[in-house]
């Protein structure tokens, strides 16, 4: 059949091609199409799997690879501090390339409103990301405190696979387990680590709650040696995010009833000092 020197066609090589998916991931070495009893991978993980090495080798501001210094926002996620002061200037008018105004337009449209929470340096913390031993290393950073040095080897960079960040503790590699910044230090220690430092007891860091907790007298950082007093996670899951930014939003909406409230008050008092010059003034006049 098919005039081939004698090669059967059977149920299951007709079958196999009609399934795109399979031939597409089939590793076997058959002249017919393969095993179809071979693990075809589930794009919906790769998906997952590709995003999240990403936003740990790149910057989620430019999409340059992260280069030290490095900052994160609120909400865990990674930028190249260049690139933060760039937007900032950007968004007060302060820059006047085209080249510029046009990356900062498309950053708007990409992030659809994820960056309103960006205002200025104060809503970003350094962080210490620390480099896989025996990657080649392409810059240096190092995190307030005198803590250990953090070479820039990214993923794309790095000549490997993977983003070439791990925990300092434990070693693992930072976009394969869940991983929070210890603040106000900025290094990035896998969740498994700082629930070891904390004890049984302790529990873990970067939990669904955003890991803002108050620490310990004797929860200091392993790296710098530290007091920190809370955690962030790092490129954390959806639900992690979703409470991240509602704490943001949350603490916005705080500091603006405090402003209301503060300009409230001085014209309240500047209300009181001017109707008490009128009342001397009055008392001046019928005392002439």
């Amino acid at each position: 059949m098919g005039l081939d020197g004698g090669t059967i066609a059977t149920r299951s090589d007709v079958l196999r091609r009609q399934s795109s998916r399979v031939a597409q991931h089939d590793t076997s070495r058959s002249s017919r199409g393969g095993n179809a009893a071979g693990k075809v991978s589930d794009p919906g993980a790769v998906e997952a799997s590709v995003a999240r090495q990403t936003a740990w080798s790149n910057c989620a501001l430019s999409s340059q690879p992260l280069q030290p210094p490095l900052v994160a926002d609120g909400l865990g996620r990674l930028y190249n501090k260049e690139a933060v002061i760039q937007f900032i200037l950007c968004a007060k008018d302060k820059v006047t390339e085209p080249e510029a105004l046009l990356q900062y337009a498309n950053q708007l449209r990409v992030a659809a409103g994820g960056l309103d929470h960006i205002t200025s340096l104060r809503d970003v913390f350094d962080v210490t990301l620390t480099p896989e031993p025996g990657r080649g290393a392409s810059g240096s950073g190092k995190a307030r405190g005198g803590g250990s040095e953090a070479a820039g080897a990214g993923g794309r960079g790095g000549g490997g696979a993977g983003s070439g960040w791990v925990c300092p503790v434990t070693l693992v590699p930072c976009e394969r387990y869940p991983c929070s910044a210890l603040r106000p230090c900025g290094h990035v220690l896998s969740d498994r680590a700082i629930k070891n430092l904390r004890g049984p007891a302790g529990g873990g860091g970067g939990e669904a709650g955003g890991g803002k907790r108050a620490a310990a007298a004797d929860e200091t950082c392993p790296v710098c040696g530290l007091a920190y007093t809370s955690t962030v996670p790092v490129n954390g899951t959806p639900e992690q995010v979703a409470v991240l930014r509602a704490g943001l939003r949350a603490a916005a909406a705080a500091k603006a009833a405090k402003r209301e409230h503060a300009a409230a008050g001085a014209a309240g008092e500047e209300a009181g000092r001017g109707g008490s010059k009128k009342r001397r003034k009055g008392e001046h006049g019928e005392a002439a």
